[in-house]
């Protein structure tokens, strides 16, 4: 009888443990399946005032999303890695946390899209609407950069190493403290391009521009890395300057 009190006790204990982890545990991302299916189906799931899309955590690596309507559908944490997303409509749209490493971003338009700390590692973002995105701590290294309007969009902290970034609309941009160590930006103007890189106006405080290459890109008004303003149109910037 006492032996069998002990295992009850053991038991009883064991399972307390158990359900205390559990509360602990923060709970994981799982989409609705039902939208999911959805977007598989139709290609679309879109977020209204009485119904979100509820994509959150999903694995979508390699999918073929092209002109697909995610507006303002909630994609936070979701694996979108080697994706293709030419033409698709992504504003307002929730990825924060998501994973786009060497997607396909071809006239993609992410206007007001909260990308805060995504993984775009490697991507493609040609001719993207990211007007007002914020892309807080974002991870764009080595990502190729073209033609893309990001007018506004707030670049705080992120990670553009080695990036390229050419005739892109950055606008009023807020690329404070962020890692340009490496990054192109040179304009293509002076290759018979119709677009120059454009920083106008643009927060460049803190940012890390080591190695960074601006020849020809429009800086005026743009707040340099040590704080000044810069009044000129364009710059033949020598990122030693401010080593």
């Amino acid at each position: 009888m006492k032996i069998v009190l002990k295992l009850k006790k053991i038991a009883a204990t064991v399972l307390a443990i158990a359900l205390f982890t559990l509360c602990l545990t923060p709970p994981v991302m799982a989409a609705n399946a039902k939208d999911l299916s959805q977007l598989l189906k139709d290609n679309w799931c879109v977020s209204f005032l009485w119904k979100q899309c509820d994509l959150s955590g999903v694995d979508l690596r390699g999918a073929n999303l092209q002109e697909a309507n995610l507006s303002g559908a909630n994609l936070s944490g979701a694996n979108l890695s080697g994706a293709n997303l030419k033409n698709a409509d992504l504003s307002d749209a929730d990825l924060s946390g998501a994973n786009l490493a060497d997607s396909d971003i071809f006239g993609t338009d992410l206007s007001k899209a909260n990308l805060t700390a995504a993984n775009l590692n490697r991507t493609r973002l040609w001719d993207a609407n990211l007007t007002l995105a914020n892309l807080t701590l974002v991870n764009l290294q080595d990502a190729n950069v073209l033609y893309s309007r990001l007018w506004g969009s707030n670049l705080t902290k992120a990670n553009l190493t080695n990036a390229t970034i050419h005739g892109a609309d950055l606008q009023y941009a807020n690329l404070g403290n962020s890692n340009l160590t490496g990054a192109d930006l040179q304009s293509f103007f002076s290759r018979g391009s119709k677009q120059v890189t454009n920083l106008s106006n643009a927060n460049l405080e803190g940012a890390d521009l080591t190695g960074a290459n601006l020849k020809g890109a429009v800086l005026a008004g743009a707040v340099m890395p040590d704080g000044s303003i810069n009044e000129e149109m364009a710059s033949n910037f020598n990122s030693s300057s401010f080593d």
